[in-house]
């Protein structure tokens, strides 16, 4: 039934695409994340965790969504009765419940804003994201709560400068009757907020924002009666201040305001300085020559992979792993020999092409069609390292 699909724990409203329905359990090992959206407030933010674990989790596979989830909550949800004297809902997640039976809210489970599936028998690939929204299901139990989804944000802006985000939510065709649905479309009336900044989305999604705090701000996307954005972080920078990979002037080069104040000759006076940030984004991967979810043409198939990582310290190193899926079969890109090689679905292996923030690589040739993921992996001279997040240190696309 409909029903038993929506909110039993086998059977859990997740997506995977149809490459993880071909890794076994004897795969179990790849690094994921995990987010929970409770009925009014985050309940977890985006969480990477690694399936390590060969042992499976409430008897499900050690590399299915739900293992992935008990990680990430650190054990704190019910996953399901063992005797079966609730029927194995879940209901509780990090202290909230939500009991069908009473009111008809459940836990909806997206993954990489797909919606379908089972958290028991779906299993996870290398990167895959999981969220979870606590939801009323409507009519044919469709979820009402649909995922808000923000990009468009540059890596850096200057103090004072306004730039554009792009809001998207995730629709199902045919109420999630349908395993794998889920159609972005641009959504009007988003809240985009951060850093004392907001603004909200037109008609074609579309919101304007001006930051004027310096240091990494946090932006997300809000709207009543739907499920909010994960977090976008940009960094931003008063001129050549030191913060976001700028170069601070030197004394000599710095000009002194009337009150006395020196502030940095390319600089904008009057502009707050935030306290450095130490958080999981002390490193901010972003690629520059490709977009998320994007369709590229076999004339104009990506060939250069470039970006910036942004990072308080200097930054030491940063690699590329690049994954293929074709009719099927994977392969990914090996560094050494320059070439793609087969393997196993969601494996791969880094390359590194830069000791500074900023990278170019030229791939031998323009990329054949399938489905390609690019993840950047990044350290810092203080020991940081890039926190894998859809949109930033990880790109997925699609070359036809």
């Amino acid at each position: 039934m409909l029903v038993s699909r929506r909110i039993f724990l086998a059977l859990g409203a997740v997506w995977l695409s149809l490459s993880v329905l071909e890794v076994s359990p004897a795969l179990a090992g790849p690094t994921v994340t995990v987010r929970v959206e409770g009925e009014s407030s985050t309940l977890l933010p985006l969480t990477s965790v690694k399936l390590e674990s060969p042992e499976p989790v409430s008897g499900c596979p050690a590399s299915s969504a739900t293992a992935a989830i008990n990680l990430a909550v650190n054990g704190d949800w019910d996953h399901g009765d063992e005797d079966g004297s609730k029927g194995d809902f879940t209901e509780t997640i990090l202290g909230e419940t939500h009991i069908f039976e009473d009111n008809g809210t459940t836990w909806d489970v997206w993954v990489n804003d797909r919606w379908g599936g089972g958290i028991c028998e779906d299993l996870l690939n290398e990167g895959e994201e999981v969220l979870l929204v606590a939801d009323h299901l409507g009519a044919n139990f469709a979820p009402e709560r649909l995922p808000l989804v923000l990009s468009g944000a540059p890596t850096t802006v200057d103090a004072g400068t306004s730039f554009t985000v792009d809001v998207n939510k995730i629709f199902l065709a045919h109420g999630g009757e349908k395993v794998g649905e889920g159609e972005p479309k641009p959504e009007e009336g988003v809240t985009v907020s951060g850093g004392g900044a907001s603004a909200t989305t037109g008609a074609d999604g579309a919101a304007t924002l001006t930051l004027t705090n310096t240091g990494p701000v946090t932006l997300r996307a809000t709207k009543a009666g739907d499920a909010p954005s994960a977090s976008i972080v940009v960094c931003v920078h008063n001129g050549n201040d030191g913060t976001c990979g700028t170069t601070a002037p030197t004394t000599s080069s710095a000009s002194t305001s009337t009150s006395g104040a020196t502030t940095p000759a390319t600089g904008v006076a009057g502009f707050a300085k935030s306290a450095p940030y130490t958080g999981p984004y002390a490193l901010v991967a972003r690629a520059t020559d490709l977009i998320e979810d994007h369709t590229y043409g076999p004339t104009n198939a990506p060939r250069v992979l470039s970006g910036t990582v942004l990072a308080h310290s200097a930054v030491s190193s940063i690699s590329l792993q690049l994954r293929r899926k074709y009719k099927g079969r994977c392969s990914a890109y090996n560094g050494t020999h320059e070439r793609f090689v087969p393997v196993r679905c969601g494996k791969g292996s880094y390359f590194k092409v830069s000791t500074s923030a900023s990278y170019s690589y030229l791939l031998p040739a323009a990329l054949a069609p399938g489905r390609y993921v690019l993840d950047i992996r990044a350290t810092d001279a203080s020991g940081n390292h890039t926190t894998l997040a859809r949109g930033s240190s990880r790109i997925v696309f699609y070359v036809r």
